[in-house]
């Protein structure tokens, strides 16, 4: 009996690069916090009876623990990702929640989201638009993969793999229609991102 081959981990998500910079970035936001609420009382000190603790020092902590949980839910974000495919079955985990569907059966189809730059009021789209996979089971969650890695799109090795997933299945009418498109494009991304651009 032949042994299954391993899942196919995709390249979607940060970079270990990003993971890295995001850690550091993190690290004082969620430490100043920490000591804060150290040092925000001291216990050497009297208080009167009517002293309330919603002073400015509690204000400028709170602002401090919101930073340091946007901080951490992105760093947890970042690390928790994680998307694989195993023979047609394409699992994708994000913060709390894991979800697969069979690109074999699953409807499938490609959209896309637009690409932003920047940040604040510097924050503008590019004008290029990121492709992503969009697979569900019959009553089952949508599965979400978007088809950008950090450095392009993902590689050629794993778009193929995709394409061949959907491929595998055997549809009718309008779903095979869709799904025969889909493999189409992500083959052509595979090949020639310009070319299989949406």
């Amino acid at each position: 009996m032949s042994t299954p081959p391993a899942p196919l981990r995709l390249s979607a998500g940060a970079s270990t690069g990003s993971k890295i910079t995001l850690s550091v970035l993190a690290l004082p936001f969620t430490a100043l916090p920490l000591f804060a609420i150290l040092m925000v009382r001291d216990q050497h000190v009297s208080y009167p009876p009517d002293y309330s603790p919603f002073r400015i020092e509690y204000a400028v902590l709170l602002v401090f623990v919101l930073v340091a949980t946007v901080f951490l839910g992105g760093l947890v974000a970042a690390f928790r990702f994680r998307a694989t495919l195993a023979g047609s079955v394409l699992e994708v985990r994000r913060t709390f929640r894991t979800r697969q569907a069979n690109l074999a059966t699953a409807r499938v189809r490609l959209g896309s989201t637009p690409e932003y730059a920047g940040s604040g009021e510097h924050r503008h789209q590019t004008g290029r638009n990121i492709p992503h996979l969009i697979a569900q089971d019959q009553g089952g969650p949508k599965v979400r993969l978007h088809l950008r890695a950090p450095n392009g799109y993902l590689p050629p090795h794993e778009l193929i793999a995709l394409a061949d997933a959907v491929e595998s299945g055997h549809r009718h009418g309008q779903e095979a229609e869709q799904a025969s498109r889909t493999a189409e494009v992500l083959r052509r991304l595979g090949t020639d991102p310009v070319a299989g651009l949406l």
